[in-house]
């Protein structure tokens, strides 16, 4: 059963588009579960965040989801995500990441700033809780 999460006051020509940005990073998220390269808990995050805005019956869905749901729910409640998905991150960023700074940019400057760019992605996931799976 989805968390009771308080719905923030949003101004009603947001919703529409919350609504709409909340569908397409669903779409990215399945379709990450399926390809490897593509990520699957930063858009599922970010379409419960945007659903939580605009669509209740969406946001609950979403959150009571038998595959999506609990994973949705310890972030939401700050319970952290799972270590193996710490470490999936991590690893997935770093290596796109590395073939972009090393074969893909061109100037220095760019090179810099997608380091810079990684550098604080992996310092998130990695101050992030660490969900407790027993519970």
């Amino acid at each position: 059963m989805a968390e009771v999460v308080a719905r923030p006051r949003i101004r009603p020509w947001l919703r529409p588009l919350y609504f709409v940005l909340g569908v397409a990073f669903l779409a990215i998220g399945v379709v990450g579960v399926f390809l490897p390269l593509i990520p699957t808990t930063g858009p599922l995050l970010l379409s419960a965040f945007l659903f939580a805005r605009s669509s209740e019956r969406m946001h609950s869905w979403l959150v009571d989801h038998p595959r999506f749901g609990r994973f949705i729910g310890d972030f939401q409640g700050g319970r952290g995500i799972p270590l193996r998905t710490k470490v999936v991150a991590i690893s997935s960023m770093s290596a796109a990441f590395t073939y972009s700074i090393g074969w893909v940019l061109p100037t220095l400057a760019l090179q810099l700033a997608m380091g810079a760019v990684w550098a604080w992605a992996a310092w998130y996931v990695l101050h992030l809780p660490t969900a407790d799976r027993t519970h």
